[in-house]
């Protein structure tokens, strides 16, 4: 499907944006008032108004040509929504913010792409802290919760070449202005404040805060945020009930390891290493 380039009014700009539409949409329904102070995560934006996933969509593009670093995927209506282990949820057209980054993250290696997942988590947990002041957690491996609720997610998917990252989608995935779920598990920024978000204020400050921590890791390294992520982990230090391959059990969360899994120690005092598909939460 081919693409057509939509002219952004120079009055609605400090600095030119390019818009990518598909032949089939004719207008915008989520536009800037202002423009995110930047560098290059959402400097360039693809719109699609419905589509199934915009991972996907990013992977489809990709498969064509190579985009520029921040390249955003975005859209009004995304209605397969993906998270980790295959979950799906509903999410309402219009309300809630859904799109992927496209990142070259060459700085690290095969074994350090758990860093991405701190990143995005990190960088989405400050966004919301603005606006909600307690009771906000990071649910490992990458999802926003407040309470015992999820608010969004992160969904990375990495390509790989000479034992380097060569190209990450980090699909984010953000309940806003959503007040009712089919499912009794999430919950939305609208429903935990009682007040209606503007979308794209909030995509702003998340591409804000995405890049300077983006780039404070690639300056920094990972030492500088681990300890922050650590310090916001869901259920950090508490006893409570997980299931592994092999049974249910309870256990203590006491950190993640060099590759990002998620050390629980047993009550046997044995501390266990889990991969995101090896663990699940349960009480």
């Amino acid at each position: 499907m081919g693409i057509y380039a939509f002219a952004v009014p120079s009055d609605l700009w400090c600095s030119p944006r390019t818009y990518l539409l598909s032949p089939f949409n004719k207008s915008i329904k989520l536009r800037y008032t202002s423009p995110a102070n930047t560098q290059f995560i959402g400097q360039h934006i693809i719109y699609e108004a419905v589509c199934a996933s915009t991972n996907s969509l990013a992977a489809q593009y990709l498969g064509r040509k190579e985009l520029s670093d921040g390249t955003v995927i975005i859209t009004d209506h995304q209605y397969q929504v993906r998270g980790q282990r295959g979950h799906q949820w509903h999410s309402e057209p219009h309300q809630n913010l859904t799109f992927s980054v496209i990142l070259y993250p060459t700085f690290l290696n095969i074994q350090q792409s758990f860093v991405l997942n701190i990143i995005a988590s990190l960088a989405i947990q400050y966004v919301l802290a603005l606006y909600v002041p307690s009771d906000l957690r990071i649910k490992w491996p990458n999802d926003i919760y407040h309470q015992n609720k999820k608010v969004g997610g992160v969904l990375i998917e990495n390509m790989v070449g000479d034992h380097t990252l060569k190209t990450a989608i980090v699909g984010i995935g953000l309940n806003v202005n959503q007040t009712s779920f089919t499912l009794p598990t999430p919950t939305s920024l609208s429903l935990i404040c009682q007040r209606t978000f503007r979308l794209q204020r909030l995509l702003e400050q998340i591409f804000e805060r995405l890049e300077s921590t983006y780039l404070q890791c690639q300056a920094q390294g990972l030492a500088s945020l681990r300890e922050v992520y650590l310090s916001h982990m869901y259920w950090m230090h508490e006893v409570h009930t997980f299931r592994d391959v092999n049974h249910t059990f309870q256990g203590i969360i006491r950190g993640i390891d060099a590759l990002g899994k998620l050390i629980i120690e047993h009550s046997d005092g044995v501390l266990q290493h889990y991969s995101m598909q090896a663990v699940t939460f349960i009480a």
